[in-house]
This record gives C-alpha cells, sequence and structure tokens, in this order.
C-alpha cells in the first residue's frame, strides 16, 4: 500500500511555493495527511491532500519572478542575433551559397507543403464526414485475380437500406447523366450524376434554393449548381422552370452554392435516381452484375457496429453470387476520408491522386532538403576555424553549452528565414511546372494558399534551419576550448574519414543518381512515343462523334478533298483502352479471352494494318465479320492464318465469322504484351470516333476546312479532335511526368551539390593559401598545385558516381520501369551520360578555384609574414 502523498500535487508545491515558506508548508500538509490517514484512510487522506495543495497556489506564496534572468535571456537573444547578422555580413560568398542552396530545396519544399495540405483537405467540409463510408466491389472473373472497384451496384444501396441494422442513410448514384440540357433552342452541355434524396442529407454541399431533403425525392427533377444556373439562366432564381434531356423534362427543384474544389464529386447537376426505376430501358442498372458506373455511400449511426455491418455485406454478396456463373463479388466499405488521396481502385468517381503520388513527393522533397542540409552543414564547419577564437573565448569566460548551441541554431534559424523569402518566389515559379506535372495533379489541385499554409511554411523554415543548425552546434559545443582553437577542420569519422568529404559525398550521390533517372527516363519516354505499334498512325486525326451519327459525319467529311480515308471506332488502340470478352467455337467447350473494338469498314486500310489472310470487313455482308490477328489464330490451335478464314466464333454474344487475319500490332501499351484480339463490327451507338487519314500540303487550311464541316452538322457543340501522335503523347504522361520531376530534382540537387563544392573549393583554397605560396616560391609547377587541391575532390566524385549509378539503375528499374513489358535496354551511355554531365561540370567549379589559387602572386601572401 502507497501511504505517501500524491507526487505529482507534492511536485507542483515545490515548483510554485517559495523557498521562504516551503520547508514549513509541506511539513504541515504531510503531518495532516499521515494524521487524515489514521482518521479517514488513505483514500480521503490523498484527496484532502490534494485540495490543501491547490488551496495554497496563491499569489502570496509563489515563488518571485526572475525578471533579472529573463532581461537576460533577452539581451543574449538579441547578441546572437546580432552576432549572427555579422557572421552573414563578413562572409558574404558562404552566406550566399547557405541561402541560396537552402532556398532551392525549400522551394520544393513549400511545393509539398502546399500539395498535401490540398490532398488531405478533400471532402473535409461535410459535416458528418467521420459517419461516411462508401461501399466498393472486389470482383473475381474465373480464375482471374480479384479487382477491386470504387463502383457498386445500385441493388447494394437498396438491400443496404432494405436490410442493413446500425445504418442511418443510404444513396445510390449513377453517373450516366451527362450530354446536354436544351431550353428553347439551346443547348447546355453538362457533367452529373443520377442520384436519391438521401444524397444531400448525407453530404453537405450548401444550397442556395430549395429543399435538399425533398429535392431529388420526385422522378424528373434536377439540381443545378450555382454556375450551371447562371450559365444557363443568368441568375440563380430558378426553380420550377423545366429543361429538357433526351426528350424528357426535368424540373429544377435546388441550386446549389459553388462546389467546393477540395472534393471527389465532380458534377453540374443532379437528376432524381427514381427518373430510372420505372424506365425498362434502365432496368439492368438495378442489377448485381451492373457495377461499372454506380455507387453507393452510407451514412453510419453514431457508435454503429461496423463489424456487424461488415458481416452484413458479407451475406448479401453471398446471397447474390449464389445467382450468377464465371464470377463473384465482394463488399467492402471505406471511409470518406480515405477516398482522396486514393489506392489504385478502378472506376472512381472522379480522378483521385494516387497515395503512391503523394508519398513520393513527400520523400523527394526529403531527399533534396537533406541535401542542403548537409551543405549548410558542411560549410558551416569548414568556418569553424576562423570563428573558433569565438567561441572558444565565449567558453573560457563561462558560456555554457547550452548557450553556444542556441548561438548556431540562432544564426541557422535566421539563414533558413531569409532563405524562406527566396525560396518563396522561386515556389511561386515552379508551381504553373508543377500543376501541369501529370494528369492527376492538374485535374485535381490548384496550390492556392491560405492562411494555415502560410503559417506552415514559416514553422517549416524555421525547422529546417534547427535540422541544419544542430550538426555543427553539437559539434561546437562538445569540444573543448583548446580543440576549437586549434581548428576542427580536420575533424574525422570513422576511421579517419573527413566528414566534410563525407557529406559532399553524399550529395552528389543524389545528385549524379538524379542525373541518371533523368536519362534513362527520357529515353523510356523517347522509346515508347516511337514504339513500332506496327500499323500507322501519321496524320491520322480523330473527331469525337459526340453523339452525332457516324455516316452523317463521314458524308460530310467526304466532301473535302484533302481526307483521303475514313473509318469509325468505338476508342484509340494503343492509349490504355480495351474491351475483351470470351472466345469459343461453337462446337468447343473452352474458350479463351479475346481482346476486341468495334469498327467500320476501311478501318484496316485507313490505319495501315497488314492483311496476312482474306479481307476487311464489309457492309454488304449480313453476317457478322470479325478481323483477327495471328496470336487469336495461334491460341485456337490453327496452323496458318488461311486455315481460320470463315471459322465462325461465338464472341460477344453473338456467331461472327472471320473474314481477315492481320499481323500482330500493339493494341495496348508498352505495359502489355500482344495477345488475341479481333476487329468486330459495331452495334448502333456503339461508335465514338471518326478516323480520318489526311494528305494535305496546308494543314492548318484542312483543318479549317474539318472544322467548317462539323459546324455544319452540330451546331450546339464544338469540334473535338486531336492528332493520334498526340493521344499517344499524352497516354505516356505518367512517364513525361517522371523525367518532369526527376529532372527538376536533379537541377536543384546538382545546383546545391555545386554550391557546396564551389564553397568548399574556396574554403580549401583559402586554408591552404600559404602552403601553396610556399610550395610555388619553391618551385611548384601551375599543375602540380592545382592537382593539389582538386585531387582529393576528384576522388570523391569517382566513389559517388560508384555508388550513384547502381542505386539510379535501380530505382529506374522498380518504379518507372516496374511493369513496363518494353524496355529500354540499358548501355553505357546511358549511364555514363547523366554522370559525366555532373562530373564535367564539378571538375569545372573546383578546377576553377585551384586555379585562380595556383596563379595567386607568392608576394602578396607572404607580404605580412
Amino acid at each position: 500500500m502507497n501511504n505517501r502523498p500524491p507526487k505529482y500535487f507534492t511536485r507542483l508545491l515545490t515548483w510554485f511555493c517559495h523557498d521562504d515558506f516551503y520547508e514549513e508548508l509541506q511539513g504541515d500538509l504531510e503531518e495532516k495527511f499521515y494524521s487524515n490517514i489514521q482518521q479517514y484512510g488513505q483514500r480521503k487522506a490523498r484527496t484532502q491532500y490534494r485540495l490543501e495543495v491547490l488551496k495554497l497556489l496563491r499569489p502570496s506564496v509563489a515563488k518571485k519572478l526572475r525578471v533579472q534572468t529573463q532581461n537576460n535571456n533577452i539581451a543574449m537573444f538579441k547578441n546572437y542575433t546580432l552576432v549572427a547578422f555579422r557572421n552573414l555580413s563578413r562572409n558574404r560568398l558562404f552566406s550566399a551559397i547557405n541561402i541560396f542552396g537552402l532556398a532551392m530545396s525549400m522551394a520544393v519544399g513549400l511545393l509539398a507543403i502546399a500539395f498535401v495540405n490540398e490532398i488531405y483537405s478533400f471532402d473535409q467540409f461535410h459535416e458528418n464526414k467521420d459517419r461516411i463510408y462508401r461501399i466498393n466491389n472486389v470482383r473475381t472473373f474465373l480464375d482471374n485475380a480479384p479487382q477491386a472497384y470504387a463502383s457498386t451496384s445500385l441493388l447494394t444501396a437498396d438491400r443496404i437500406r432494405a436490410e442493413v441494422p446500425g445504418v442511418e442513410r443510404v444513396s445510390g448514384m449513377f453517373k450516366g447523366f451527362s450530354g446536354d440540357l436544351a431550353t428553347g433552342e439551346n443547348n447546355y452541355s453538362f457533367q452529373g450524376y443520377y442520384t436519391d434524396e438521401e444524397f444531400l442529407r448525407i453530404f453537405s454541399f450548401p444550397v442556395l434554393q430549395g429543399d435538399p431533403k425533398s429535392a431529388l425525392k420526385e422522378p424528373y427533377s434536377i439540381v443545378l449548381t450555382q454556375t450551371l444556373a447562371e450559365k444557363i439562366y443568368g441568375s440563380t432564381d430558378v426553380l420550377g422552370q423545366t429543361l429538357e434531356r433526351n426528350g424528357k423534362e426535368y424540373t429544377i427543384t435546388a441550386v446549389l452554392k459553388e462546389l467546393p474544389k477540395n472534393t471527389h464529386f465532380h458534377f453540374e447537376a443532379l437528376a432524381s435516381l427514381s427518373s430510372l426505376r420505372n424506365n425498362e430501358q434502365t432496368t439492368y442498372l438495378f442489377n448485381w452484375s451492373t457495377m461499372w458506373s454506380s455507387y453507393a455511400y452510407v451514412l453510419m449511426q453514431e457508435n454503429a457496429n461496423m463489424s456487424a455491418f461488415e458481416q452484413s455485406l458479407n451475406q448479401i454478396a453471398s446471397q447474390e453470387n449464389a445467382k450468377m456463373e464465371q464470377q463473384s463479388i465482394a463488399l467492402t466499405y471505406e471511409r470518406l476520408n480515405d477516398i482522396f488521396p486514393g489506392d489504385g481502385k478502378y472506376n472512381q468517381v472522379w480522378t483521385v491522386v494516387p497515395k503512391s503520388n503523394v508519398n513520393s513527393m513527400i520523400i523527394l522533397a526529403l531527399i533534396v532538403i537533406v541535401s542542403a542540409c548537409f551543405n549548410y552543414a558542411n560549410l558551416s564547419i569548414a568556418r569553424s576555424l576562423k570563428r573558433a577564437k569565438e567561441i572558444g573565448v565565449r567558453k573560457v569566460v563561462g558560456a555554457k553549452k547550452s548557450q553556444v548551441f542556441t548561438q548556431f541554431i540562432t544564426e541557422s534559424v535566421l539563414v533558413s528565414l531569409l532563405a524562406l523569402v527566396l525560396a518563396f518566389f522561386l515556389f511561386r515559379l515552379i508551381r504553373p511546372e508543377f500543376l501541369s506535372l501529370n494528369y492527376y495533379i492538374s485535374r485535381t489541385t490548384t496550390l492556392e494558399l491560405t492562411t494555415t499554409t502560410y503559417i506552415c511554411f514559416v514553422l517549416f523554415a524555421i525547422f529546417i534551419g534547427f535540422l541544419a543548425g544542430t550538426t555543427p552546434a553539437l559539434i561546437m559545443t562538445r569540444l573543448k576550448p583548446v580543440s576549437i582553437i586549434k581548428g576542427v577542420s580536420n575533424m574525422k569519422i570513422g576511421g579517419g574519414i573527413n566528414i566534410r568529404k563525407v557529406l559532399i559525398g553524399i550529395q552528389f550521390i543524389l545528385s549524379i543518381g538524379f542525373a541518371v533517372l533523368v536519362s534513362l527516363a527520357y529515353k523510356q519516354y523517347q522509346y515508347a512515343l516511337n514504339f513500332d505499334l506496327g500499323y500507322n498512325t501519321e496524320a491520322i486525326l480523330n473527331v469525337e462523334l459526340q453523339g452525332n451519327d457516324y455516316e452523317i459525319v463521314k458524308a460530310a467529311f467526304s466532301q473535302i478533298p484533302e481526307i483521303e480515308s475514313i473509318s469509325g471506332s468505338a476508342f484509340l488502340l494503343s492509349t490504355g483502352s480495351t474491351n475483351s470478352d470470351y472466345a469459343k467455337l461453337p462446337e468447343a467447350s473452352d474458350s479463351v479471352v479475346v481482346y476486341s473494338m468495334r469498327v467500320t469498314e476501311n478501318y484496316t486500310s485507313t490505319l495501315g494494318h497488314q492483311l496476312v489472310a482474306g479481307r476487311e470487313i464489309t457492309s454488304q455482308l449480313k453476317t457478322k465479320q470479325m478481323i483477327v490477328n495471328e496470336q487469336f489464330v495461334e491460341k485456337f490451335g490453327f496452323k496458318n492464318p488461311e486455315e481460320i478464314i470463315g471459322k465462325t466464333f461465338y464472341y460477344y454474344n453473338d456467331h461472327r465469322m472471320v473474314v481477315g487475319v492481320i499481323k500482330d500490332f500493339h493494341y495496348g501499351t508498352i505495359y502489355n504484351d500482344i495477345q488475341p484480339f479481333a476487329f468486330i463490327q459495331p452495334e448502333e451507338n456503339q461508335l465514338y470516333l471518326t478516323n480520318l487519314k489526311l494528305k494535305s500540303a496546308d494543314l492548318p487550311a484542312t483543318l479549317e476546312k474539318i472544322d467548317d464541316a462539323w459546324s455544319e452538322i452540330d451546331t450546339h457543340h464544338e469540334l473535338q479532335a486531336s492528332f493520334y501522335s498526340e493521344d499517344i503523347e499524352r497516354t505516356y504522361q505518367t512517364l513525361s511526368s517522371s523525367m518532369k520531376t526527376y529532372g527538376l530534382l536533379a537541377i536543384i540537387a546538382i545546383g546545391i551539390s555545386l554550391l557546396g563544392l564551389l564553397g568548399m573549393a574556396v574554403y580549401t583554397a583559402e586554408s591552404k593559401i600559404k602552403e601553396l605560396t610556399i610550395r610555388k616560391v619553391l618551385g611548384a609547377g601551375f599543375y602540380h598545385l592545382v592537382a593539389l587541391l582538386s585531387r582529393s575532390y576528384i576522388w570523391i566524385l569517382v566513389i559517388a558516381s560508384a555508388i550513384g549509378i547502381p542505386i539510379a539503375v535501380y530505382i529506374f528499374k522498380t518504379t518507372i520501369a516496374n511493369n513496363i513489358q518494353y524496355t529500354i535496354s540499358i548501355g553505357f551511355w546511358e549511364l555514363a551520360g547523366g554522370a559525366l554531365m555532373v562530373l564535367t561540370v564539378a571538375i569545372l567549379t573546383i578546377g576553377s578555384q585551384a586555379t585562380k589559387a595556383a596563379l595567386t602572386n607568392p608576394a602578396e601572401n607572404l607580404r605580412n609574414e
């Protein structure tokens, strides 16, 4: 049993009470405490002791404030600041190197802070964000690996609403509400969702007009955003107005304020989901397997049992999967706060930045920041010899370790704050380039600065100053005054290795590594753009049909003489889009996965595919036709292409006759190998593109003719067209962004390293100037003196190359080239190009300072000796 007074209250009294009163008061309290134990018991005695201590916390008992000590601390801090400014002014070159080096790295740090702040602010404005979950599907098709989807069936939402306890609200959503809204003779394109009345009660989207509880209850109700309402009517006072879409009239029941940018939803209008329930053409949307464009969100009750909820989801999935063949679907749930950034699920509602991108940004920023901190520490240690007497005198006259440490940290933080000013301007300069870095960033982030972001910037600068100044501060505080006065420029670590050379070596490992990564990424990117696809994409202009009839568009474009050939297709090959299904011979039981695309006649000739047997698809035959590749022939066991011509296969729910065989081509990207493929004929409304093969000596004039022809076909939509080569280039934007990212970091890392090397070369020349002078007087030649100053750094660069190049190759293979089927072959020049560039600039930097020192007149240096 513990019979002692409560220790924390005893400590509180010791800290608060004046020394003149403490002994007497503490004795009285303890005497009364032990008396109360005998009379009332330990529990009540401890409670009484606590109350008595609290009663003593009054001004008459308190310790006197140490005003003199505080004044001394303020004066000392002023002195540290003044000394710091004097050192910066006295050593302008080294100060500039430190400030500019820190500023370059801090600019990347500011980007990372602004980026991460914005990314993790998504969907944080919803009132019940901690209780909102999305239901996701994990689909397994036959023996294939399970795939995670952000989407699920609308049936899932219905069953959860009817059967699952602990759920406060459920909302189903379908992405199919988009296209054109008509009022009178005017059409307005828009993007939106079908959803139910619970959507606006689960999510806290601010409402300008209307009742969010009932706005989406009745069929053919529509909710507009403020932007779309003003676009159509020039006002937000639009309740009760009607808009037409696909022959149906929708009544406006509410208007939302402008949507926050930091949400994973992206819409301009919402329509009532009940509009689809009684429509025979859309009843399939409520099937269990229809999961590609529909979503379900739930608002759980307070303190809901999530384990029981998970069991209910498993039960629903089990019951529905029992009705299906070939595939099974598991249901999972995901917190709203975990949706953005995401983990790579398919069918996201809108663009979601992968968590890997965010983590990579943080890691790369840290690498550059650490490099700059090394630079600062290196130069600070190098300059310590000139400050040795100052620090030594401070210690001799009684300065404590903490005071010396504070002095160095104050100087470091001051340098960091000055660097922050320059870093902010660099941040503003590189922000547009960062926002255009890749598809995810450009569509989701703006990097707009808030008060919180500015505060984070200042705290970040203080932290960097503390981090950069810690190493030199600790070194100076731990050494004895005699050692300091002798100088620490030759301080050793780890068996005689100079610490400054280790720091320079680490910097150049990073610089050379980034330079090699840039070289490899660029070559891989160029390889992807110039990859032989097996067909011709040159001068192919792809025009989006935007709901127009293909035959009408074809007839209009046929009048343009510069268009050599026209065809239609469902999507663009070699850009990442694919479709697949199982194909089999009618009499066989085994089937093969076959990728395919729906095309019109003339497609293979327009794109320059090589027919090895048979002919093209023709519209003159009523039989459904298909053209297959050589892999298709091989998979089905035919010895040569001619044997398969005329054979009928069951594919995409119909019998199709093979009329031609084309040479294998890359329908996917460099990430995919070649599998069985087929071109098949389209059904109604299954074409989305017109492919135009141009032959023109005046391309701008031809494009203008195409635009004029389109204007006669469609007065509501602008021409949406792009060359195939541009689409291919966009496909490899990930490689392009990797190249840009590593390029930016390489420039910064190399710049920081060269600044550090310049500073070290200047310092080395200064510290050895008398030695060089004496050697020169005794007959040493120019090249001998240059070699004397340079050789140690040359060895550092060689060792850094030997370490940095293999690391760069490993990172390239495990990140950039990971999962790519067709990669570049890495030879000598792929590795040496970037490294040689860094080494050349570094050697020129060292050589310039060595040459300057070697050419100095000996008389000037020995004049005062």
